[in-house]
């Protein structure tokens, strides 16, 4: 036989504790049905809660909404037909184009609402600046609670999944 074939392999055999001859295990670890499902359950579960917290997020455009909404209601108190059939849309579009300070002195000379009103304008801006400063913490509190909320499930899943397998294994330690 032709030692130089391309196609011939050294194989090298190790005797097992059995006293059995084999060919070594691959040093590759060879993943688990249950470690792929883990695999597939975590990507999936990652989308899932990455896609909710995208929804529920607090950006400042939620926050600019919110305030608009709070002066159109402060705005109804003095003239319960203001912003009768408009659009929310329509209306946050305006705030925002015009520039909310410039939208406010408006909104309040369109309505005539004069000083009386200088109170709940005064709570609403100070709402929006508060609301403003705490948005970084309140975004980095989501994503830690999204971070644990994707962990904790997922270690959870990974020790539940290596006890059935060992006791699957009749509870045995894993041999190198």
């Amino acid at each position: 036989m032709n030692q130089n074939n391309e196609f011939s392999k050294e194989v090298v055999l190790e005797k097992s504790p059995t006293g059995t001859w084999a060919a070594p295990k691959s040093p590759k670890k060879a993943n688990k049905p249950w470690m792929r499902l883990w695999y597939a359950a975590g990507v999936v579960y990652l989308i899932m809660i990455a896609g909710s917290y995208f929804l529920l997020m607090p950006t400042s455009e939620s926050i600019e909404r919110h305030m608009v909404f709070a002066v159109t209601e402060e705005v109804r108190r003095y003239d319960g037909m203001a912003f009768a059939g408009e659009s929310p849309q329509k209306i946050y579009e305006t705030a925002r184009s015009d520039g909310y300070p410039q939208w406010i002195l408006a909104t309040r000379k369109k309505y005539r609402i004069g000083t009386e009103g200088n109170a709940g304008f005064e709570r609403i801006e100070r709402n929006y600046h508060g609301d403003a400063s705490k948005l970084p913490f309140q975004q980095t509190i989501v994503v830690l609670i999204g971070v644990i909320a994707w962990v904790v499930p997922m270690a959870l899943f990974y020790a539940f999944g290596s006890v059935i397998d060992w006791i699957k294994r009749g509870g045995r330690a894993i041999r190198p």
